[in-house]
């Protein structure tokens, strides 16, 4: 029988890593919680009373440049990414280790609908690849890489990953795209995408170069940016059928569009050699 493990990357979780914990008690067989640098709350508290196997990692303020160490980490082959806002439904509770027994699959999505205060406002959209097999994922340490590149058979099921932030909004709130999209990660993913890829820790990851589209980026930001920008909007807004979602997915496809703008300019900013913080101060941006 196939076994499953468990990590959550968490950090200053003090109000809602109980409650993604609690969701995985008697679920998996391994769970395993990373910090993100020193913790100045009671995450890793709580957390000891569900595991032992807990790890403080350098401070780099993205999940996604830990998860390469936390899947060498886990011991089993089916390994379950969660964050610290999310948890497991009732239903997917019921199932997550029957998932794990099938021999064809490599990976599954969820459903992972958006909500705005106590209501969801989509349904089947968007999904989220949770849950893959160590054996056929691929990682680069860089952000913006979330979810595995899997070898092999993706499944989308119809079972619900919850995701509930604290503060009871959509994470795709105005305020939260300006200051966490366009600010922190636009201008970290910026600063990466010009780093050479040998400074790069990587999994399974069979390339010797980024992926064509970073590579274009790092060439010509400018000229690729606009291009990059509607292939993005397009992708959104008529994926997965997405358009009887409603007005959500046409906000995100928006949003991911103008991001995608805004990192060829920063990457050219960056190529400048211009202080990209002075060209968007934190008070405007972050």
């Amino acid at each position: 029988m196939e076994k499953v493990s468990a990590f959550i990357i968490a950090y200053n979780e003090e109000k809602l890593i109980e409650r993604a914990l609690k969701s995985l008690k008697g679920v998996v067989d391994e769970i395993l919680v990373f910090h993100d640098g020193p913790c100045s709350d009671k995450t890793l508290d709580i957390a000891k009373k569900y595991t032992n196997k807990i790890g403080i990692l350098p401070r780099k303020g993205r999940a996604a440049l830990h998860l390469i160490a936390a899947i060498k980490k886990a011991k089993n082959d089916w390994v379950f990414k969660l964050d610290a806002d999310e948890f497991l439904s009732e239903e997917l509770k019921k199932n997550i280790n029957k998932l794990a027994q099938d021999k064809e699959a490599s990976a599954y999505t969820f459903r992972w609908p958006w909500r705005l205060n106590d209501e969801y406002i989509t349904k089947d959209w968007p999904i989220k690849k949770a849950m893959f097999r160590k054996s056929k994922c691929s990682f680069i340490e860089y952000p913006g890489w979330d979810e595995p590149r899997t070898l092999g058979k993706t499944i989308n099921t119809k079972y619900l990953l919850e995701h509930r932030p604290n503060k009871g909004i959509a994470y795709n709130s105005l305020s939260s795209f300006i200051e966490k999209a366009l600010g922190r990660y636009g201008k970290s993913q910026a600063r990466y995408t010009l780093m050479p890829f040998s400074s790069f820790e990587t999994y399974q990851y069979d390339k010797k170069d980024f992926p064509i589209i970073t590579r274009i980026r790092r060439k010509f930001p400018l000229v690729s940016a606009p291009l990059f920008s509607i292939v993005a909007f397009g992708k959104i807004l008529f994926k997965h059928n997405v358009l009887r979602e409603g007005s959500p997915v046409l906000v995100e496809a928006v949003k991911t569009s103008i991001y995608y703008l805004f990192l060829g300019y920063y990457v050219h900013v960056l190529k400048q050699g211009r202080n990209l913080e002075k060209v968007f101060p934190k008070n405007k941006l972050n």
